[in-house]
């Protein structure tokens, strides 16, 4: 095995050159939460570094998670945490994340990220069926790129709290929001643009008819 990184090869758990963790399993649950324990007390690479790689190269992020590397990166774990403070920190200021208030015996910004990931993932492993990802794969997927989406959208997100008093105007930005979660899902397979199109749209319409479904059965979502 060489390293995704350098292309050195691996002898071991480690690469001799850029000091990457190779793992070698595939994920399951356990891999998942022994990530999520480990994300909370370390850091691997700078935070800009990690969102600037997320942001231009998506597939790498989540491709090199999936095929058993590990430290240099941040974990899925680590996204989750970073957004979740995000969203925290917005609620410290304004009471809601694009215009959503979330009224929650458990955390609110824990809510939206989790509804988020679990609808997503969902949704994705029914359209991505044939690329023979595990639901777990899928998770790690929607963890990335919602965590990721969701600290860039943060900022924006306080800047139309503090500028505009109209939450339907606020709501309206949660479709680029979906729109580019799910653009970033679809760049981790290997499609025609065509195809993306395609797969995005009907994700986005999937998405979509789920949520007026969940209002209308429901009253809320």
């Amino acid at each position: 095995m060489n390293c995704s990184v350098c292309s050195t090869e691996i002898k071991g758990k480690y690469c001799a050159n850029c000091g990457q963790y190779y793992k070698g399993k595939r994920i399951s649950i356990k891999t998942i939460l022994e990530d999520l324990f480990a994300s909370v007390f370390s850091l691997e690479k700078s935070f800009f570094t990690n969102i600037k790689t997320g942001l231009s190269n998506p597939k790498l992020l989540v491709s090199n998670y999936w095929n058993g590397f590990r430290k240099y990166y941040f974990s899925p774990g680590k996204f989750f945490t970073i957004a979740s403070l995000f969203l925290l920190l917005h609620y410290l200021i304004a009471n809601d994340f694009l215009g959503l208030v979330v009224t929650s015996t458990i955390s609110s910004q824990f809510v939206i990220l989790l509804s988020n990931i679990i609808l997503l993932t969902f949704l994705s492993s029914l359209l991505y069926l044939k690329f023979k990802k595990n639901v777990f794969e899928h998770l790690i997927l929607n963890i990335y790129n919602v965590s990721l989406w969701t600290i860039i959208f943060v900022p924006i997100s306080i800047i139309l709290s503090l500028s505009i008093n109209n939450n339907g105007i606020e709501e309206f930005f949660f479709i680029p929001y979906h729109l580019l979660i799910m653009i970033w899902n679809s760049k981790a397979f290997e499609l025609t643009r065509l195809k993306r199109i395609l797969f995005v749209a009907i994700n986005l319409v999937l998405l979509y008819g789920t949520i007026l479904f969940l209002i209308y059965q429901f009253g809320e979502f």
